[in-house]
């Protein structure tokens, strides 16, 4: 019985080869009618959101309670029950984000709460702002902050990247790009909380999530990269040490970009 018999497209409506099923032998769609009933439409759906959820439930469950291990998976090749790293941090780096934004994290009021007026007053004198109060400087700022902030936080990973591949040189980038990927978005997602207290309470947690990231990190990396305690010690400090300058950077870089654009 031929492929129209069966009810399925003789060429693939993706690439236009020829089909003999379900699938398409060359790109691999499933060949389905585009346009298809209300109740055949909503089952399809239905299916895909149940395969959503239960890929991203499996995927935050190894990340948040097996460090390395998805990123081993990831270099297996066993990478269709996952997120893909890139996606999974992007997704959550943009709810955090937007969460931000709500809680009113990015607003200049909010950052400038702690700082004393000599700390003020050397800012005025190097940015040439002189009414940081002002609700024109403020909405300005805040504006700007939420369209830099999101950009330049796409560099953490990469950083972290660079970082591994100067310490492990004979592994593959890719693989490098997936643990960053995994390990930053475990961080995003231990730091939430800090966004809802403040005060004491807030440096506590930040104190505590620091220290977790820390042990998730070195954990992460003797199941993925392995090697005797010693060098792994030595490389995790390297890797640690520089990670942490480079999120001070980039905070501090969004922060005076945007001053100076105003």
């Amino acid at each position: 019985m031929d492929s129209e018999k069966q009810g399925f497209a003789v060429s693939c409506l993706e690439c236009g080869a020829p089909v003999g099923g379900r699938f398409c032998r060359d790109c691999g769609a499933e060949q389905r009618a585009p346009l298809r009933s209300l109740g055949d439409w909503i089952r399809g759906a239905h299916g895909q959101v149940l395969e959503f959820d239960v890929r991203v439930l499996r995927t935050l469950r190894r990340l948040l309670f097996s460090p390395g291990v998805l990123t081993r998976e990831y270099a297996a090749g066993r990478q269709t029950h996952y997120t893909p790293p890139i996606r999974l941090y992007v997704v959550t780096s943009a709810v955090v984000i937007a969460l931000m934004n709500v809680l009113g994290a990015f607003e200049l009021d909010q950052i400038l709460s702690t700082w004393s007026e000599d700390a003020r007053a050397a800012l005025a004198a190097a940015t040439g702002v002189s009414d940081f109060d002002d609700p024109d400087v403020q909405e300005s700022f805040n504006r700007r902050m939420d369209l830099v902030f999101p950009i330049v936080n796409l560099f953490s990973p990469i950083g972290m990247m660079l970082l591994l591949k100067a310490v492990y040189r004979r592994r593959f980038a890719q693989e490098h790009l997936a643990f960053s990927c995994h390990c930053t978005t475990f961080l995003v997602i231990l730091t939430t909380p800090a966004l809802l207290v403040e005060g004491i309470a807030q440096q506590v947690v930040f104190v505590v999530a620091t220290v977790t990231s820390l042990a998730y990190l070195l954990v992460a990396m003797r199941r993925v990269y392995g090697g005797g305690w010693f060098g792994l010690v030595a490389r995790f400090a390297l890797v640690s040490l520089g990670f942490l300058a480079l999120v001070a950077v980039l905070a501090n870089l969004s922060f005076f970009i945007v001053i100076r654009s105003i």
